[in-house]
């Protein structure tokens, strides 16, 4: 078997260890295929939009539990889909994209603060 690749991977295979569960069982639990899983625990495969939220509910995850699996999905994608539901949220993030990777680390933990603070 192989080692998960990725934090979503780690976080997967450390929660089914904890409840004694195979591949099978989990993909049951969230209604996907055990390959599906598979690859997502391992790293073959980017977690989808909302697989975190199908885990934490079909395993009941609350607080510090489920916001370290949200992190980890985060930080397995190499790739995000946002859709603003209006033309300045559209434009904010479409300037964002094309600005992310001339931004400077103080730059990008500044954005991160003000957002951050939304989330409080």
């Amino acid at each position: 078997m192989a080692n998960p690749a990725t934090p979503i991977g780690k976080e997967l295979r450390k929660l089914r260890v904890e409840k004694d569960e195979r591949l099978l069982d989990m993909a049951a639990k969230v209604q996907k295929s055990a390959a599906f899983v598979s690859a997502i625990e391992t790293g073959a495969k980017t977690p989808p939009t909302g697989f975190e939220e199908l885990v934490i509910k079909a395993y009941g995850l609350v607080g510090d539990v489920a916001a370290r699996l949200r992190e980890a999905a985060t930080a397995s994608r190499k790739s995000f889909t946002v859709t603003p539901n209006n033309a300045l949220g559209r434009d904010t993030v479409a300037l964002l994209a094309r600005q992310i990777n001339s931004l400077s680390d103080d730059q990008l933990r500044d954005i991160r603060s003000v957002l951050s603070k939304r989330e409080e």
